[in-house]
């Protein structure tokens, strides 16, 4: 595998990258030693954070298939789904990348930049291989955009310590849990563990508490903008991030505090607890804790059912690209998504969308969080929403902190946005 190159170089060397990235490319074989077979060279840009499992399984799939070369990049977050906007602008994406299901996802197949793997899945019986929800959030106008790799459910994690010196247990009610907050930070801990920078953190709060004040009917059509978010249940969610910030309950400057930097505070026992999802085990694996520390419980929103937040991710494939690297990149997200290779690495791997799986011991919190998907789920907002509102949505949260907003503005901003959207 050649070596890693690091996520901002790649991004700078967009443009030189083109000719073996971009799309419509047919140059890039040339003959291997492999009983004559064509050497293949394949991009591929993923995560990195919790997916400390890849680059050794890259190898592997190498040693496996040595007419395959893999150039693999990693990126956090937020930088990938940046990389990814420049390259599918200037037709420069990989062969294969890393992306999530819902509106994150269906960009790209929307825009004609993703191979259509309709038929393979049929061919490959990955009915068989993938949880039937999985697939289903990597398809859109019935046709399959991505390989399937994680289903993810989402819950509040605490930490054990923090909770036993305030006699505290795990809420089961909304009234518990905003008892909880207040005990908490008179305690001198920071109730929240949320880093605001990108948005997305704060917005996995922000869905709860409209799940809260709405409930399921009325979230779902708020999603699929079927109702308007200039709604009281909206505000009262909106009035709630307002005076939690306020109230102190989340970290100082929090609105530009990084997702990982809030992380820290939390395995600091600075704060007590964060909506993090059935990754999260091997997160704290791999800043040098024990999982076993902690615990997670599902947001109390009172409703029945309640239901918890999910969603999927997966591996996209250039439509433009040749289709000899189509083949190999094909080959290497099956590969990596194989139930042998996701046993190998369980105890990295995070919640597989592969069925028929081990789940690690190292794991403690994985079932639970699977279970907690049984009475219901919806899918996280900013997979369900268009990105253009997302973004608004984000920005509402951020004004609302600093009072630019009230959140009657907030919800008219926000279907302000929806308006434009629909305008188009």
């Amino acid at each position: 595998m050649k070596k890693t190159i690091s996520a901002l170089l790649s991004l700078l060397l967009a443009g030189v990258m083109a000719a073996g990235c971009g799309s419509g490319d047919n140059g890039s074989s040339e003959d291997g030693q492999n009983g004559g077979e064509k050497k293949v060279a394949i991009s591929f840009w993923a995560l990195n954070t919790g997916w400390e499992w890849l680059e050794p399984a890259v190898k592997d799939f190498e040693n496996a298939n040595p007419n395959i070369d893999v150039e693999l990049t990693q990126y956090e977050v937020d930088p990938i789904k940046e990389a990814l906007k420049v390259a599918a602008s200037s037709k420069t994406l990989p062969d294969m990348w890393f992306t999530w299901g819902g509106t994150l996802g269906s960009f790209y197949p929307e825009n004609g930049l993703t191979m259509d793997l309709t038929q393979i899945a049929k061919d490959h019986r990955w009915s068989e291989i993938y949880n039937k929800a999985a697939i289903d959030m990597s398809t859109y106008d019935g046709k399959v955009s991505g390989i399937p790799v994680h289903l993810n459910v989402l819950g509040m994690w605490y930490s054990k310590n923090v909770y036993d010196k305030l006699k505290l247990q795990a809420p089961k009610t909304f009234a518990e849990f905003e008892s909880q907050l207040a005990a908490l930070k008179n305690g001198g801990v920071v109730p929240l563990a949320f880093g605001s920078k990108g948005g997305w953190h704060t917005m996995r709060l922000t869905e709860q508490l409209i799940e809260h004040f709405a409930g399921p009917e009325l979230h779902d059509k708020l999603n699929r903008l079927e109702a308007s978010w200039n709604d009281p249940a909206v505000i009262k969610a909106f009035e709630k991030i307002q005076e939690y910030t306020d109230k102190g309950y989340f970290p100082k400057g929090y609105s530009s505090l990084d997702p990982t930097e809030a992380e820290s505070l939390f395995y600091q026992e600075q704060a007590a607890m964060i909506n993090e999802g059935t990754w999260f085990d091997g997160n704290i694996m791999e800043n040098g804790f024990d999982p076993n520390n902690y615990d997670v419980f599902k947001f109390p929103n009172d409703q029945t059912p309640s239901r918890a937040s999910v969603f999927a991710e997966m591996f996209q494939i250039n439509g433009g690209s040749s289709p000899e690297k189509q083949e190999a990149a094909v080959k290497l997200g099956e590969y990596l998504t194989r139930p042998e290779v996701v046993n190998k690495y369980i105890e990295q791997y995070g919640s597989p969308a592969t069925l028929n799986v081990n789940i690690s011991e190292k794991t403690p919190h994985l079932k639970t969080l699977l279970d907690s998907a049984g009475d219901g789920a919806f899918l996280i907002t900013d997979q369900a929403l268009p990105q253009e509102v997302v973004q608004k949505l984000f920005e509402a949260q951020d004004k609302l902190a600093f009072h630019e907003w009230t959140p009657q503005q907030a919800a008219e901003a926000m279907d302000e946005a929806i308006a434009k959207y629909k305008s188009k």
